[in-house]
């Protein structure tokens, strides 16, 4: 009888002490790990953490009725979208006393006229990265998109190319390359972009947002499309496993897209005071060091900034010096979007790329 009795004593005092989840709708890889501890410890919840791969992918979900969730990491348009489709609640600012931080020139931007629903979080720039053996070889000029569009360069590489799984990076970048506006809605821009796109993708091994780095390190991916994110953590583990291949990374002169992320609570949390309370601990000075330092994430936090070391600004894939080349991706319209994505599904389609 004494031992049923402390084995439900037991269960009583797990049941008092459990913790309520904490759920976070963002990309992997893209929170460090004394954020996620520290919001633990400070609230007696436990953050968990649900994985999307692409803001299309989150806006989907969301729109297909996936709920549940207590905050989201949202791109400058998928911030628009969702406060178009209503799933995200106007923000007070008074329970966010450390929007303070942030630099003004990232806040009321188009995509969130005044701030209504989101704050700015990070920003992640889209670039080349390659292995350097292979481009000094082939005499590849990897500061141009030309490197991942031009068969002349391609024939050189075909095989080991890869650009992201996502219409809106690979035809910003098309465009761009073609000196045009990457957000364009042109029809006639769309379809030379399509052009460049199916003369380029025959020479091109896959469509990859997720794994393309492992490719880098392995030596069987010579020029991708990457994120800052992944090169930097991936620079960090091949110093650490002294792994013989040299990558490299640039910025193209043509420009390039930036993924302007911010928090947003969705209409759906179970508990709003606990979602602002997490986009305040997020606007903390050491979250935002923490972030950059932890994943290379470029943050508009003007106290975190000042801490970071130069071996970390300096990096232009992350902190880039000359904005005025950098663009932020913009909502389309409803027929552009349905557009691009019936564009997108068919130049997959038709054999564009050998996975």
């Amino acid at each position: 009888m004494k031992k049923i009795i402390a084995i439900y004593l037991s269960l009583f005092c797990v049941l008092a002490h459990a913790v309520s989840p904490f759920n976070l709708f963002i990309g992997s890889n893209y929170i460090a790990d004394s954020t996620v501890q520290g919001f633990d410890n400070q609230n007696k919840c436990t953050l968990v953490q649900n994985f999307f791969n692409d803001n299309d992918e989150m806006l989907a979900k969301i729109a297909a009725g996936a709920n549940g969730y207590n905050a989201i990491v949202a791109t400058s348009y998928a911030v628009e979208q969702l406060a178009k489709m209503g799933k995200i609640i106007p923000l007070d600012k008074t329970k966010l006393p450390n929007l303070k931080n942030i630099d003004p020139k990232f806040l009321n931007q188009s995509f969130d006229p005044n701030n209504k629903y989101s704050i700015p979080y990070a920003y992640n720039p889209v670039f080349l990265a390659y292995n350097q053996s292979k481009m000094k070889e082939l005499n590849i000029p990897i500061n141009s998109w030309a490197a991942v569009f031009e068969p002349k360069y391609l024939k050189k590489m075909s095989g080991h190319v890869t650009v992201f799984d996502s219409s809106r990076n690979v035809i910003a970048a098309a465009l761009l390359y073609l000196g045009k506006d990457p957000n364009s809605t042109n029809r006639d821009d769309l379809k030379a972009a399509r052009a460049l796109i199916e003369a380029a993708s025959p020479y091109w091994v896959k469509y990859d947002s997720d794994s393309y780095y492992r490719g880098l390190m392995r030596g069987d991916v010579w020029i991708s499309m990457a994120y800052s994110i992944d090169i930097y953590k991936t620079l960090q583990d091949m110093k650490a496993s002294k792994m013989p291949i040299n990558i490299g990374s640039s910025l193209q002169k043509e420009g390039n897209m930036i993924e302007f992320d911010n928090l947003v609570i969705p209409v759906f949390s179970n508990n709003i005071d606990l979602s602002y309370k997490f986009l305040n601990y997020s606007l903390d000075a050491k979250s935002a060091y923490d972030l950059s330092m932890m994943t290379g994430s470029s943050v508009a936090n003007i106290p975190a900034l000042a801490k970071l070391p130069e071996s970390v600004k300096s990096i232009d894939w992350i902190y880039p010096r000359d904005m005025s080349k950098i663009h932020v991706f913009k909502m389309y319209d409803p027929k552009t979007r349905i557009y691009v994505n019936e564009m997108w599904a068919e130049i997959k389609m038709n054999g564009a790329c050998s996975i």
